[in-house]
């Protein structure tokens, strides 16, 4: 989710409750996160008008190397910490017990296959090449693709994770943000590619300032004022989808939302890692630059993305390669103009 901050006094308030990490809530904050919120935690409401609902194109030209949409769209999975490289044990609900080879196994599958997929086509409508203001790609150019074998690479990278990461875009954290940092990392060693996301997924611990409240986002590296990275790299942080929060237990991010019961291959347990990193991989596709908060891709009137305005509704199984996965829909503004509802598996 790209979100347009200051979020207020009561998410200022559980930054301050969380990870020992105090924010003013007037703290000016840059160099924005996209969140994907945890089931009832949206600071976004919802539109009935048919015009405010559909995604709108903002132009694609935040600052020098923005692209709008990602034309030919890849994605690098990074595990990041010393705990992959080991390997490691997770409970379900019922205490049977799954490994850390199985989760990668399970995320590697669903990017190993989600290319040249019904669900990820329905990001095919978009453009880059098109009038600011436009609702659809009539008369446009440069298309979202949706080419198979998107997954570029895979890399378990055993360097310590930070025991407290602060995740909000912080003024004192646009410099040495750890994730963007890290995202920096998987470009040297896998090569840098513009039109890549390169996903960061920590392990089983509690590190990041806000959580649960969010269950990931995405954003792009940058430089503000001479600070930051300089290239513009997509990049998405997928916390630990399964953490058992005090008074939510392990669901708040996707645990079982549509697999009732768990089998071998990870159905269920890891419900919530197919849906949020599918939901960040759509985002920034759809709309990845970002430059102290500037959106130029594809969202609505406000800021919401094309993973935001089906989060966690009609969350299903969608079958890629030789297994299912819990996806929800990503938006669509064909459907919507067709038939009213715009939250589409297909395309």
């Amino acid at each position: 989710m790209k979100i347009r901050m200051l979020l207020g006094l009561a998410l200022a308030a559980v930054i301050c409750g969380v990870g020992g990490t105090s924010a003013r809530a007037d703290q000016a904050l840059t160099n924005a996160k996209h969140f994907f919120w945890a089931p009832g935690q949206s600071t976004q409401g919802t539109v009935a008008d048919s015009t405010a609902n559909d995604l709108v194109y903002h132009g694609g030209n935040a600052g020098p190397g923005a692209i709008g949409v990602e034309t030919k769209p890849a994605v690098y999975l990074i595990y990041w910490g010393q705990e992959w490289a080991d390997g490691f044990q997770t409970a379900d609900s019922d205490g049977r017990l799954f490994s850390s080879k199985t989760l990668q196994n399970y995320v590697n599958s669903f990017f190993g296959s989600v290319g040249g997929s019904p669900w990820a086509g329905v990001q095919t409508q978009y453009c880059r090449t098109i009038l600011p203001g436009a609702l659809n790609c009539v008369g446009g150019s440069d298309f979202v693709t949706n080419p198979k074998k998107q997954l570029a690479g895979s890399w378990t990278d055993p360097t310590p994770v930070p025991s407290d990461i602060v995740t909000l875009g912080l003024a004192e954290n646009l410099v040495d943000d750890p994730i963007a940092a890290e995202a920096e990392r998987a470009a040297a060693h896998f090569g840098y590619n513009p039109q890549a996301t390169y996903i960061i997924l920590t392990p089983p611990r509690t590190i990041a300032t806000g959580e649960p409240v969010y269950c990931g986002y995405h954003s792009q590296t940058s430089s503000l004022a001479g600070l930051g990275n300089p290239a513009r790299l997509q990049y998405a942080f997928i916390p630990w989808q399964n953490q058992n929060w005090p008074g939510i237990g392990t669901t708040g991010c996707g645990m079982h939302f549509v697999n009732p019961t768990s089998d071998a291959f990870g159905n269920g347990i890891f419900d919530g890692w197919s849906i949020v990193t599918g939901h960040e991989y759509a985002e920034a596709v759809t709309d990845p630059d970002n430059i102290a908060s500037w959106q130029d891709g594809w969202l609505d009137a406000q800021g919401s993305e094309n993973g935001d305005k089906c989060a966690w509704v009609g969350t299903q199984n969608i079958t890629l390669g030789a297994h299912q996965f819990a996806v929800q829909p990503l938006w669509s503004n064909e459907a919507f103009d067709a038939t009213g509802n715009g939250c589409a598996v297909s395309r």
